[in-house]
């Protein structure tokens, strides 16, 4: 499958505000999109994992314009329009450093907008330890920040509800996960099927590999569609969502029902925050 033309370099130029970004993200041609899958359940189930080899929906706006339809996944994409197929063979990366998105799950679910109203029902995440999913990724989250920073890389602390068509040179969604089973444990990542970069698998790559080395912690064998249908990766139905040409993954980064894991997540946090920062560097400056 061919990747787009696409270009995001990885050159820091100088700073600007981070509204150069969303100002950018603003031109995009409104998408008015009925989509089956809501993507507001990221957490494992059961009933609705597939294999790490998941079919992955990313394809370049050619493509998808020239085959509106449904796919096996059930997902529906409708054809482009000339308008928007210009924007995306012609986009270019805005200037200023190099920014990263980091989205700390289940945070402020609250405060969704309308048309995120689902996430609601499912509160804090999932627990463990008397400890809430939304508060351990949030501490995962802010130590991943302050070590991109000092690699001189702009950072957004994101809650659930994600900027109107949010771009970035990464995003990656930080959630923790659950099970019924206590002895179920490890960490698993998944990028966006929705993705026009053609970036998210080398991305995710790097996560697996540096996550890995700084928590010791053993991979989870199973990637869910929920997770790489994951609401913020469908900017076709959400305004607030990430747009195609950003590198997007989520990291379930262990599971709160897991006293292994909550050693890590929960009781050291730092290696966390290490190994996904280490990752993220590894991809876009190495």
């Amino acid at each position: 499958m061919k990747t787009p033309l696409l270009i995001i370099g990885s050159i820091a130029l100088a700073a600007v505000g981070v509204g150069v970004w969303y100002s950018a993200a603003d031109n995009i041609p409104e998408v008015q999109f009925s989509d089956i899958e809501a993507g507001f359940e990221e957490a494992e189930n059961p009933a609705d994992v597939a294999s790490v080899g998941v079919k992955n929906e990313q394809q370049i706006p050619q493509q998808v314009a020239a085959s509106g339809g449904f796919s096996r996944w059930g997902f529906y994409w409708r054809e482009f329009s000339e308008e928007e197929k210009r924007f995306y063979e012609n986009f270019k990366r805005p200037e200023g450093p190099l920014r990263v998105g980091l989205q700390a799950g289940h945070w402020k679910n609250g405060e969704v907008p309308g048309e995120l109203s689902g996430l609601k029902r499912n509160g804090d995440g999932a627990v463990g330890g008397g400890r809430s999913e939304a508060e351990v990724v949030l501490e995962i989250a802010r130590r991943t920040k302050a070590l991109l920073e000092k690699e001189g890389i702009a950072v957004d602390l994101l809650p659930a509800t994600v900027p109107k068509n949010y771009i970035a040179d990464t995003f990656i969604s930080i959630h923790a996960d659950g099970n019924g089973n206590p002895s179920v444990s490890g960490f698993k990542i998944s990028g966006s099927r929705r993705d026009f970069s053609g970036k998210a698998p080398k991305l995710v790559e790097a996560l697996y590999e540096s996550y890995g080395r700084e928590t010791g912690m053993s991979r989870d064998s199973s990637i869910s569609r929920r997770m790489s249908g994951y609401y913020a990766f469908n900017w076709r139905r959400y305004e607030h969502a990430v747009r195609p040409m950003t590198p997007a993954v989520i990291i379930e980064t262990g599971f709160m029902t897991s006293l292994e894991d909550r050693m890590i997540i929960v009781d050291h946090p730092e290696r966390a925050a290490k190994g996904i920062a280490g990752g993220i560097i590894n991809f876009l400056l190495k």
